[in-house]
C-alpha cells in the first residue's frame, strides 16, 4: 500500500465534522514536528523531564514547595514549552504549553526568580 492509498483510506474513514474545535484538532501533524519536539524533550534530561511532569501534575508552587522541582530548572522547562508553542499543530498542547508558561512567569515574578531564556 503506497502512501497515496493511505491519505485516501483517510479520507475515506475519518468523519468530517464542521464544529471548529474538531476542526482544529484535524490538522495533520508531521512526522518531523514530532521529531522535532521529542528532540526538545531528550535535551532536557530525565532529571528535567521528571520536573516538568511534576509541574504538569500539581503545578509550578507546589512542586518548587514540595522540593520535586528546581528553580533553575524553570528556564529550561519554558524553553521547552516555547518548542511547544511554536506548533500549533500539537492543539491543546499549546494552550497547556501557554497556560504552564503564565504560571512559571508568575512564580518568577512574584518569587524574584531571573531566567537566562525569558
Amino acid at each position: 500500500m503506497t502512501a497515496h492509498d493511505l491519505d485516501n483510506l483517510a479520507l475515506v474513514s475519518s468523519p468530517v465534522t464542521s464544529n471548529d474545535k474538531d476542526d482544529e484538532y484535524s490538522i495533520p501533524l508531521d512526522i518531523s514536528d514530532i521529531i522535532s519536539i521529542c528532540r526538545e524533550y531528550n535535551k532536557l534530561g530525565w532529571q528535567i523531564q521528571n520536573q516538568v511532569e511534576n509541574i504538569l501534575e500539581v503545578g509550578v508552587e507546589e512542586s518548587i514547595k514540595n522540593g520535586n522541582v528546581k528553580r533553575e530548572s524553570l528556564p529550561h522547562i519554558k524553553h521547552f514549552l516555547h518548542s511547544i508553542c511554536q506548533n500549533a499543530y500539537f492543539g491543546d498542547a499549546v494552550s497547556q504549553a501557554h497556560d504552564c508558561i503564565r504560571l512559571i512567569v508568575d512564580f518568577e515574578s512574584k518569587n524574584k526568580v531571573s531566567s537566562v531564556f525569558n
